[in-house]
């Protein structure tokens, strides 16, 4: 969704390294399967930055993991949904890395090449085999939940996925934002505010909270709030310059709700 501009590694890791040290130690995490302690820097710092929804930045990262270690299997997964011309070929280095994965990334491949295959119900099987191995990794639930939501079209499914990851690690703030956007797929309202208010309760800081509670604003007819939402974000992060163009949006249909 953001396009930003090309960083050095150096700044790269600087910036994100605390936060994701910080986070992913305090629970049991599936390890990630490479030869290289850069390529997983970057693969780690990468995956920060997509849980932060900075998925220029996210796939640049992801990127340089995969020059590090072209056999990188979990740097190619992710960077085929953060890919679009370029996305067949991708999956195919990501079917074809020869790495010795550990179990869960081998129900992730598994589930990777179904998706692929359009065989919906052995994506969700193999999935949750990779949660059942690692229950309390947060990132292996996010796998399921944004497939189901994106890529199956599964909004209940995906719902009932991410309440369980929720269970799982309650402040991790990402599902949250998951859970809005599909609770207001569904005309869930009331549910989607109270989520998009936890994540932003839980992630004050970041820009994308209050991108996506714009996006409810917008959808419930609260153009005013939309605007604010919006403004807020870009003020946080001027590289959410799509929030700057939405809040310029919303204030265009502010105006014209007020001539009616």
């Amino acid at each position: 969704m953001m396009r930003l501009k090309i960083l050095t590694p150096v700044m790269l890791w600087s910036a994100l390294s605390l936060i994701s040290c910080s986070y992913y130690k305090s629970v049991e995490m599936m390890p990630i399967t490479t030869d290289s302690e850069l390529a997983l820097e970057f693969y780690e710092t990468g995956m920060v930055a997509f849980d932060q929804v900075k998925l220029g930045l996210a796939m640049h990262n992801l990127q340089l993991a995969v020059e590090e270690d072209p056999n990188f299997f979990m740097a190619n997964f992710w960077l085929y949904f953060l890919s679009s011309k370029t996305s067949k070929k991708v999956a195919e280095q990501a079917l074809s890395s020869t790495a010795s994965l550990n179990e869960g990334e081998k129900q992730i491949k598994s589930a990777f090449k179904y998706l692929l295959d359009g065989e919906d119900e052995k994506v969700v099987e193999h999935l949750q085999m990779a949660i059942d191995l690692y229950p309390s990794d947060p990132s292996v639930h996010k796998i399921l939940y944004i497939i189901q939501f994106q890529f199956l079209k599964d909004l209940e499914g995906s719902i009932e996925s991410i309440n369980r990851a929720i269970k799982v690690k309650p402040d991790y703030a990402l599902p949250y934002n998951q859970l809005g956007y599909a609770y207001m797929e569904i005309g869930k309202f009331d549910e989607a505010e109270a989520a998009f208010n936890k994540y932003i309760k839980l992630a004050p800081n970041i820009a994308n909270p209050y991108d996506s509670k714009g996006d409810f604003y917008i959808n419930t007819e609260q153009y005013q709030e939309a605007y604010d939402s919006y403004m807020k974000a870009f003020e946080i992060d001027s590289s959410f310059t799509v929030s700057q163009k939405k809040a310029m949006k919303a204030k265009q249909l502010l105006e014209k709700s007020m001539e009616l």
